[in-house]
């Protein structure tokens, strides 16, 4: 469990809480002149006379309102109260959420959403949430100090106190540039290394068929419709699902070429960071930060990596695509 202190705020931290209280306080009342504007056009249009339209405007602005007071007086009771909490732990996760409100998008349409990204750190296992400074900041293994107020949860600042324990695996800085200058020699593909390549290219070839079929259904209703005019005048329907063709024509000559082959190539890497994604549109994804570039792995394969392990990735000898991870005590896993 994290150690919880109470301290007594620092002038920054009140700095810091004023700047947010003032700019809550100019928020409403720029959201007050909006809405008169709008109301005015609304009863000058008639809507005055729709009683239940009225009723949910009213509705929505005591609830707006009563979220705005609500932070206001969180923040002001922090600044009366002049203290705050302090948190001191390891962190053991790192979270990215992904809120995405509006209209889903879609190939050929204009994108009309708006995408807010939270972040979280769990420290000892709690969750925290923090803005993207302080998420960044922070490395999984090192033992942080998370200065909140406790009533708002602003987050006051992050101070790293203690590097990854002598348990983790981060290596020195001279270890871990002997391992990136390791030549690794390229190995023979393996009968699990065939089976990765095949579900490789059944993954590529059902992407590909998902973006292109939206455009080709609508191509060839208009076909079957007799529309042949429109299906000249929109012809860039066309141009995504040829150039989703090309890409699986290439992937699947890259296949051939793997599967005629003897040999993957692997190069020597370092996890520099790890953390979960989630979304309220998308599927859950765990990604892993190399030094050779950032992955998506499956749950047990991010359980299993931690930040310093000097592990060897290797990758398809045509295609440069990502095969599999040798992990430090010798096991290989495969990413597909």
């Amino acid at each position: 469990m994290p150690v919880h202190e109470t301290l007594p705020l620092q002038p920054e931290d009140k700095l810091k809480l004023r700047r947010q209280l003032y700019a809550m306080l100019m928020f409403p009342i720029v959201v007050i002149g909006i809405f008169w504007v709008f109301l005015s056009f609304m009863f000058n249009s008639g809507f005055a006379d729709d009683s239940f339209g009225i009723y949910m405007m009213m509705a929505f602005s005591v609830l707006f309102f009563g979220v705005i007071v609500y932070m206001i007086s969180s923040t002001a009771i922090d600044l009366k109260r002049g203290s705050k909490t302090r948190v001191t732990g390891k962190i053991t996760d790192k979270r990215m959420h992904w809120s995405t409100t509006g209209d889903r998008p879609g190939y050929g349409h204009k994108k009309r959403s708006h995408t807010r990204r939270s972040y979280y750190l769990y420290i000892d296992g709690n969750e925290f949430s923090v803005e993207y400074p302080y998420y960044s900041q922070a490395r999984i293994g090192t033992t942080v100090q998370l200065d909140r107020a406790p009533k708002s949860g602003t987050t006051l600042g992050l101070e790293v106190v203690g590097q990854l324990d002598d348990g983790d695996s981060e290596p020195s800085e001279n270890d871990g540039e002997s391992h990136l200058e390791k030549h690794v020699p390229h190995a023979r593909y393996t009968q699990r290394d065939h089976e990765a390549l095949k579900r490789m290219w059944k993954t590529g070839i059902k992407a590909r068929f998902v973006r292109s079929s939206p455009f080709m259904v609508i191509s060839f209703m208009l076909i079957l419709s007799g529309f042949w005019s429109f299906v000249v005048v929109l012809f860039p329907l066309w141009v995504v699902p040829l150039y989703q063709g090309i890409k699986l024509y290439r992937s699947y000559r890259n296949f051939i070429k793997n599967k005629d082959g003897s040999y993957k190539r692997g190069v020597a890497t370092i996890v520099e960071d790890k953390y979960a994604r989630t979304s309220n549109r998308y599927s859950s994804s765990n990604r892993v930060v190399l030094t050779a570039g950032p992955l998506v792995v499956d749950t047990a394969l991010y359980d299993k990596l931690s930040v310093g392990d000097k592990v060897i990735l290797y990758k398809t000898q045509y295609g440069n695509q990502p095969l599999s991870l040798v992990l430090t005590n010798g096991e290989e896993v495969h990413l597909v």
